[in-house]
């Protein structure tokens, strides 16, 4: 993280106390892709879906070869062509700069296979969809993304790019669901999304850059709903009901006529360890035992006293998002323990929606009541749930941003936390609260590190 490389380390501002670290994917777990040779198997993906046999991967560059196989390995030449066929454009779904893929890779691999297989005229036309579900992206955030995503090289490849939002007009229902209307038209879809712990969705994917990432307001509201569900969590999918949201959505998408494919990536400490391809639930669920073995970690010995979660980027950028380290790590402090949330938050708060309700609901109980009273809005599981720690738990928070604390004297009320410029101070406010002995956690990327006790 930029805004801390140059502070103290934490050995250093608790001095004589041992600290447990943990973090995602040791080496002894999860062997970095880039290193693998481009002749080696990775992961096996899910089973492809089209009928003909895969065709083999020319030797590639190793950051190239495994996503070319993985698409290789769903026929993706036969789709574009399938695509050709029907009169359809190819339509490429990608994660928006909040979450950590290597679209760049996953885009030269796709265009590297078509072009050896394909001639230029029996080619489909491209287009490209950028989910963002509830975020919207400055002009400058989209200028930098599309130039680091395309380039020069490919970017002329695209007859379109749309900037998916969820308020955006002339969205088309696809079952319970309205969708960005391109994916109304029963044509060939293929999405790249990245597989890491959701906090309350179980796990990230392609699914929900096929689903979630381009619904409506009122479908990601409706949706989210089910985040306020006791069975709603990180790792967790069978009974989870937003997961099982996005799994019905899905369906509803292939019964309308959409053809889909998907690429997960599974990147860890900067290195892809696991890519997966083929249907969108297959690909997830092939990838979820290097998922839990990449970014799920048991705490032994029962509840800690102190948790540092540390965030890295994208979702370092504003409080919204951070927020997901504390709910990936709040299981295993004690009632009454303490938090410290380390993270830039240069965005500020991010959506401030739940900002705004913990503003009108100083309780646990009082954040229930005014929920129920006019119904979910999007962010209030956030609230609710920092309310429920603070609040029903007893749990003491401290957030350390630069950023933040420029605003500490109105945020902190609101927010019940205390907000720091510096790890000296917050590590300062931690020991006075906790006193003389304390058992403390170091969790390195929390907001891709789901913990649970022993």
């Amino acid at each position: 993280m930029a805004e801390t490389e140059v502070q103290t380390a934490w050995p250093a501002l608790f001095e004589g106390k041992q600290i447990e670290t943990v973090s995602p994917a040791p080496a002894s777990i999860a062997t970095p892709i880039d290193a693998i040779p481009a002749n080696r198997s990775a992961p096996l993906p899910a089973a492809p879906l089209c009928a003909s046999s895969a065709r083999p991967v020319p030797l590639l560059s190793a950051r190239f070869a495994r996503r070319s196989q993985a698409l290789a390995d769903v026929n993706i030449t036969d789709f574009a062509s399938a695509a050709k066929a029907a009169d359809k454009p190819f339509t490429v779904l990608v994660n928006d700069p909040h979450r950590v893929t290597d679209t760049p890779s996953f885009i030269a691999a796709l265009f590297g296979l078509i072009d050896e297989a394909i001639q230029p005229a029996d080619q489909p036309s491209f287009r490209m969809v950028v989910s963002q579900g509830s975020h919207k992206a400055s002009a400058e955030e989209i200028a930098a993304f599309e130039i680091k995503l395309l380039g020069d090289t490919y970017r002329p490849r695209f007859s379109e790019i749309a900037w998916h939002t969820a308020k955006d007009d002339g969205l088309v229902s696809v079952g319970p669901n309205s969708f960005h209307p391109w994916l109304g038209e029963k044509g060939f879809y293929l999405a790249c999304g990245s597989l890491e712990p959701h906090y309350f969705a179980g796990v990230t994917g392609a699914h929900k850059t096929l689903t979630v990432g381009v619904w409506s307001y009122d479908s990601l509201r409706n949706n989210h709903a089910g985040s306020m569900h006791p069975g709603s969590g990180g790792m967790m999918l069978e009974g989870n009901p937003v997961y099982e949201g996005f799994a019905a959505a899905i369906e509803d998408l292939k019964e309308s006529g959409a053809q889909m494919l998907v690429v997960n990536q599974l990147i860890c400490n900067g290195a892809t360890v696991g890519v997966f391809s083929g249907d969108p639930i297959g690909a997830l669920k092939a990838g979820i035992p290097l998922v839990t073995k990449c970014f799920a970690a048991t705490i032994k010995g029962g509840p800690v006293d102190l948790v540092i979660a540390e965030m890295d980027p994208p979702l370092d950028r504003d409080l919204y998002q951070a927020d997901k380290g504390i709910k990936n790590t709040e299981f295993v402090v004690r009632d009454g323990g303490v938090i410290l949330l380390e993270a830039p938050c240069a965005h500020g708060v991010g959506i401030s929606h739940f900002v705004d309700l913990m503003k009108s609901a100083p309780s646990y109980e009082a954040a229930l009541a005014l929920v129920n009273e006019r119904g979910y809005s999007l962010g209030d599981h956030k609230a609710v749930k920092l309310r429920n720690l603070t609040d029903a738990r007893g749990v003491r928070v401290g957030v350390i941003s630069t950023t933040l604390a420029a605003d500490a004297a109105e945020l902190e009320p609101i927010l019940q936390m205390k907000i720091f410029g510096s790890r000296a101070e917050g590590a300062a406010w931690a020991a006075e609260q906790l006193g003389a002995e304390f058992r403390t956690l170091l969790v390195h990327d929390a907001g891709n590190l789901t913990l649970v006790l022993e």
